[in-house]
């Protein structure tokens, strides 16, 4: 009876381990419903290069200029561009995307684009 209880614990104790074991067996890589995780950054990455920003159809007068595109790497200067005109105290030009855009550079409100 003891040999027999005995028996009975070892073999219930192995299937439990047996049952966990499989419940956290990895995902199968060839299923359809599984996108790993670099795949859908990848996908995003890719589908944000795509949309390329006009300065002269997405931005207005009197808007303020978006943050990414306030540095100095934006910057030009007007004697180097012929088309530009001298920049009034507290404005500065700004080229993106190849269009020009003058700025006041206290609160960076769009004054003019070219």
């Amino acid at each position: 009876m003891k040999m027999n209880k005995w028996i009975s614990t070892i073999i219930f104790s192995m299937s439990g381990l047996l049952a966990t074991t499989a419940m956290a067996a990895p995902h199968d890589p060839h299923s359809k419903h599984y996108v790993h995780q670099s795949q859908a950054e990848i996908h995003h990455s890719n589908h944000a290069k795509v949309q390329k920003l006009e300065p002269s159809r997405d931005w207005r007068i009197g808007q303020t200029m978006p943050r990414q595109y306030q540095l100095a790497r934006y910057q030009v200067d007007y004697r180097s561009h012929k088309h530009l005109s001298q920049p009034k105290r507290g404005q500065q030009w700004y080229q993106v995307n190849g269009k020009y855009v003058l700025a006041s550079q206290h609160d960076h409100k769009i004054l003019k684009m070219l």
